[in-house]
């Protein structure tokens, strides 16, 4: 394996914008080819990126200058993408949701053992330096033996201007930010489901997909979790985080209000174009957000920002997220994480790294110095079989024991 890894990227959409900046930066990777529908983004990314592009996935994993396809086409194409990778004999960093069944993520990851390839599941919010610093305090002992994880998020999700196909494709909130949420408490309870029970909501006619669930896990060692997500954008979790978005930024508290007003804002006629269109603007190679005066406010990226207010960054977070011990309790801080035993303190944690140069790093020391991957496919399997037995437990009503669980590599 060389020491730069050429990278080709299969879907050039909203996640693009996301991680593309930290991949263009970073001197262990280069941006070599990629594959995308859309000619716009083509044009952007060749000319961005002095890269090749191709029209298929199927044409960019044939290339002999890839040595890693980052998937990050839509959730039903994951499966079909990251095989054709795999039958290539190129490694994959997939995006989530790893696939959309867990009879897909097996097939995945037989295939990446026949071919002798690596799954890196990316971009989660488990790379995130507070979860790490939980994890790493709980594994000390330095509280004792952990007993409860409680993890909060009320969001916006459901009146963002997603398409409602593609709503209906991720069932709503679980498959898209469920792998979030059921990521960051696998990764603090040590991997391990022993069950779930859950229910989940659609409770607004006029949108596809679950926008809600409420979730009780029981790990292995019998440490509880719950889980609860609302994505109606009624409340908003950061009221509770000092005003801190997902990203780390400024989450102006009137962002929910105005995603709601937009959306209502939207006959029923004009409602699938106008997301359709909305959609389009935030993916790589389209014009700016900021120089469309008919995008409305607060459906921009990072939500509404009052005007001359400049954001400063703070740690990442998905919600609240509340850790037990026999001694102690931890939760995030504004810039790290906060503990709660004889005395409340708060750990300091260094910003300059973010989420997504963890995830370079565990890709460079998996493939290039051999090192074993904490987030490899079969860890994506274990969360997404978590994810889709919330769904099965909602329908069935009754408790699901799991059996693809794998424990933490820490």
């Amino acid at each position: 394996m060389p020491e730069v890894l050429r990278v080709g990227i299969a879907g050039l959409g909203e996640a693009a914008t996301e991680f593309l900046p930290a991949y263009a930066a970073d001197p262990r990777v280069k941006l070599t080819e990629a594959a995308d529908t859309r000619q716009r983004a083509r044009e952007r990314f060749a000319h961005d990126f002095h890269a090749r592009t191709y029209e298929t996935v199927e044409e960019l994993c044939q290339s002999p200058d890839v040595d890693v396809v980052y998937v990050a086409t839509p959730h039903e194409l994951h499966a079909e993408h990251v095989m054709t990778a795999d039958k290539n004999r190129k490694h994959v960093i997939v995006e989530k949701p790893m696939a959309l069944t867990v009879e897909d993520c097996e097939a995945m990851n037989t295939a990446a053992d026949e071919y002798g390839v690596k799954i890196l599941c990316g971009h989660n919010h488990s790379y995130d330096a507070p979860i790490v610093a939980m994890r790493h305090i709980i594994k000390s002992g330095e509280l004792g033996r952990l007993r409860m994880i409680n993890a909060w998020n009320y969001n916006d999700f459901m009146v963002r201007p997603y398409p409602d196909f593609a709503l209906e494709m991720s069932r709503g909130v679980v498959l898209n930010q469920g792998p979030h949420q059921v990521d960051m408490v696998r990764l603090l309870g040590g991997g391990m489901v022993r069950s779930v029970r859950a229910m989940a909501g659609r409770w607004d006619e006029s949108r596809p997909g679950e926008g809600s669930y409420l979730c009780f896990l029981e790990f292995e060692d019998g440490v509880a979790a719950s889980l609860v997500f609302n994505g109606y954008g009624f409340f908003d979790t950061a009221e509770f985080n000092w005003w801190i978005g997902e990203g780390g930024a400024p989450r102006y508290p009137d962002k929910h209000v105005m995603s709601r007003r937009n959306y209502l804002g939207l006959t029923q006629a004009e409602r699938a174009n106008m997301l359709e269109g909305l959609k389009e603007k935030m993916r790589y190679g389209s014009v700016g957000l900021n120089e469309h005066a008919d995008m409305p406010a607060g459906w921009e990226k990072g939500g509404h920002k009052p005007a001359g207010q400049t954001p400063s960054r703070a740690q990442p977070r998905f919600g609240l997220i509340m850790v037990s011990c026999d001694k102690g309790d931890m939760r995030q801080s504004q810039n790290g994480i906060l503990v709660y035993n004889e005395e409340k303190r708060e750990i300091a944690l260094d910003l300059g790294t973010s989420p997504r140069q963890v995830e370079i790093d565990e890709l460079y020391a998996s493939l290039v110095e051999g090192r074993p991957t904490a987030h490899d496919g079969r860890w994506g399997e274990a969360t997404m079989e978590v994810c889709l037995a919330i769904l099965q437990s909602a329908a069935e009503r009754r408790e699901l024991v799991m059996s693809h669980q794998v424990p933490v590599r820490d």
